[in-house]
């Protein structure tokens, strides 16, 4: 496939007759330029998706919000800290307001955790970088997002040195297999190297209740550990573990993503993945300031994340805990 023409200043000016330099002077609003015909330019230039690339920007960028995302403050608070710094503005919007940005002057656009048509190219003439999407690779998109592939790495290679050889991977609901099999193929590599892979177990519940009899399922067939990938559904799994008579982290050890407030403050405080936010904004905008100036930088960049030990991860309890290694 060709790839997609992108509307030129000579378009406009061809389509409406005019020289190259009226146009320009109309898109920038020069007081030379009569009022009907900057009215036609920039209907025109709407019309065609026209974005100007010759280097005079507005300095302004869109990021586009979930309705929900756990660590949606966490971003955004980086995302204002960082655009200040670079004497940039933002401009938010909802997700499902799209088409709003084409409506503002913006010269690029950032989305959080968002699943993004492959259309986009297509449908918004600028550049865009997605923020923690689950890996999902788009035409014309570039992403940035933590290391699914080294949590799953870390969270094995912890437990397993601690004793444990029955370890289950628990997740809430996902629209996707993308999303469903983030760090999957990782879990089962590790622990095929480790001689376990016919031990270890990967759950995906719909909702908490089926979460609940996953892990009462699980507890009963001897699971001593568990990688809890919704992190909001933490008080219901550890309450389930207690009601079946078990401890944390005596009997059972507990990982969780991602780091927040409150894991520190658990009873016991939970091990947990920190997701370095600033690293993963620091890069979607240097891709996407690279993307608005016309280059091409990487299209998936992958941020590494750090395994935080707190008291939810023990020796396993068939065995002393001289023996772990």
């Amino acid at each position: 496939m060709s790839p997609i023409r992108k509307t030129t200043l000579r378009d406009i000016a061809m389509n409406l007759g005019i020289s190259i330099s009226q146009a320009s002077r109309a898109l920038n609003r020069k007081p030379d330029v009569a009022p009907e015909l900057r009215e036609k330019v920039l209907a025109l230039a709407k019309k065609l998706n026209y974005r100007n690339t010759s280097g005079k920007h507005t300095k302004t960028i869109g990021v586009l919000v979930p309705w929900f995302q756990f660590s949606f403050d966490a971003f955004v608070d980086e995302i204002i800290a960082q655009t200040r710094q670079r004497k940039l503005h933002m401009i938010i919007f909802p997700r499902n307001d799209v088409p709003a940005l084409d409506s503002q002057l913006i010269d690029g656009a950032l989305a959080i955790g968002e699943r993004i048509s492959s259309e986009w190219g297509r449908q918004h003439n600028i550049p865009l970088v997605v923020i923690n999407n689950f890996g999902w690779v788009l035409d014309n998109v570039s992403s940035v997002m933590p290391d699914a592939d080294g949590e799953s790495r870390q969270a094995l290679e912890h437990l397993i040195a601690l004793g444990h050889r029955k370890i289950a991977r628990l997740r809430g609901p996902v629209s996707t297999d993308r999303e469903r099999n983030r760090g999957l193929d990782e879990f089962y590599r590790i622990a095929g190297q480790y001689g376990i892979r016919e031990s270890v177990r990967n759950i995906c519940a719909s909702s908490p209740e089926e979460m609940e009899m996953h892990l009462r399922t699980l507890l009963e067939e001897g699971f001593t550990a568990f990688i809890l990938i919704p992190i909001e559904w933490i008080s219901r799994c550890t309450k389930t573990i207690r009601d079946c008579g078990r401890e944390i982290p005596r009997d059972v050890s507990l990982i969780v993503y991602e780091e927040d407030a409150v894991t520190p403050f658990q009873s016991p405080p939970l091990t947990a993945f920190a997701i370095d936010y600033s690293e993963l904004v620091r890069n979607a905008l240097d891709q996407l300031l690279l993307e608005i100036n016309g280059e091409k930088g990487e299209s998936q960049i992958v941020v590494p994340t750090r395994l935080i030990l707190r008291e939810s991860t023990g020796p396993c309890p068939a065995m002393d805990v001289g023996d772990a290694r």
